[in-house]
């Protein structure tokens, strides 16, 4: 499909091709393009308005303005991606991804990694499961910063039941996401898939712990194809949890130990970004003559704008990763030209 719109920009103008065009474009078969020529299920697309409705929940179309930039950069982008919450300046992203079942020390990395992150502005993108990721969308959210949680399942489905009250949290400071139709079930099959969608949306993948045959490998290696900064933590060699991470340290993952590791990694791949937010003009200004000949933490630079806390963090990361402003003893934050 992404073809046929690269062809015809949109989905209405696919619909209304005649079939010979685009079968002689050899993309689609014979079922598909029968399908195209039925035009849209009314009746479920009733349905699914219903349901979206009914949940909170809107469907942001692969055309829309709103729909994720970075997600349309990968291979195979989902058409529609259903959303809770909002995806405004989400970006820069890093997923943080792992095992169901964690050791005390990998839940514990993966908690202080997302707030590390949040805190620096960094929103965090996971995937909602036991584990790992539960811990790292709670990281993020005491972070006070933005967090997606992408599901295997329809928007209307929280799975597993136990994150339902996570959920509803991720979805006032961030986003919840699928690209399965309302009523999807928590089927096997839907998790793997859903991998591109967690690491499409981000600048780099974290690997926290992991079995060598496991999901967050998937989405490493998916990373990797999408041409993002893979990276992995290193654990205790006896431990099994850490042979996927030290697998990928091996084959020329980076290694990261804390936020500061990743914002070092990542920051040349986001510098386009950077330059190109609004930090660039007049807000930065106002928060290098706030800070001036001083030094401010996050929050007396949040109060002194009557900004909020989690703006203020982004912001104030960007202009870190721009070298206009350092952080010193006890996070606070110093114009360079004054730190020497």
């Amino acid at each position: 499909m992404l073809k046929l719109l690269e062809i015809f920009h949109t989905p209405e103008a696919i619909i209304s091709a005649p079939p010979a065009r685009i079968r002689e474009l050899n993309i689609l078969n014979a079922a598909q393009i029968r399908g195209i020529g039925r035009g849209p299920d009314t009746e479920g697309l009733e349905r699914v308005k219903s349901a979206l409705n009914e949940c909170g929940a809107r469907a942001i179309a692969w055309d829309d303005p709103a729909y994720p930039k970075a997600l349309k950069q990968i291979a195979d982008p989902p058409m529609v991606l259903y959303a809770r919450g909002s995806l405004d300046d989400f970006e820069p992203a890093v997923a943080v991804v792992g095992t169901r079942a964690p050791s005390h020390y990998g839940s514990e990395v993966a908690y202080s990694l997302s707030r590390g992150l949040s805190a620096r502005g960094i929103s965090v993108v996971s995937g909602l499961a036991r584990g790992i990721d539960t811990r790292a969308h709670t990281g993020a959210l005491e972070g006070e910063g933005k967090t997606i949680a992408v599901l295997g399942t329809g928007i209307d489905i929280v799975y597993p039941p136990e994150n339902a009250a996570l959920a509803e949290k991720i979805a006032l400071k961030g986003a919840v996401v699928s690209e399965l139709p309302p009523g999807t079930p928590p089927d096997p099959g839907n998790f793997p898939r859903r991998n591109r969608i967690i690491s499409g949306l981000c600048s780099g993948v974290i690997v926290v712990e992991a079995a060598l045959r496991s999901g967050a490998l998937i989405t490493a290696r998916l990373a990797g194809e999408q041409g993002r900064t893979v990276m992995a933590v290193p654990g205790p060699v006896t431990n099994m949890r850490a042979q996927g991470p030290h697998r990928l340290i091996r084959d020329g993952a980076v290694l990261v130990r804390d936020a500061d590791d990743v914002v070092a990694e990542i920051a040349p791949q986001i510098k386009g970004m950077i330059e190109s937010s609004e930090t660039s003009g007049q807000t930065g200004d106002e928060i290098l003559r706030l800070i001036g000949g001083g030094a401010l933490s996050i929050d007396e630079i949040a109060g002194g704008l009557h900004m909020d806390v989690a703006e203020a963090a982004r912001r104030v990361s960007m202009l870190e990763l721009k070298g206009e402003i350092v952080r010193i003893e006890g996070n606070r934050f110093q114009a360079r030209s004054i730190h020497g």
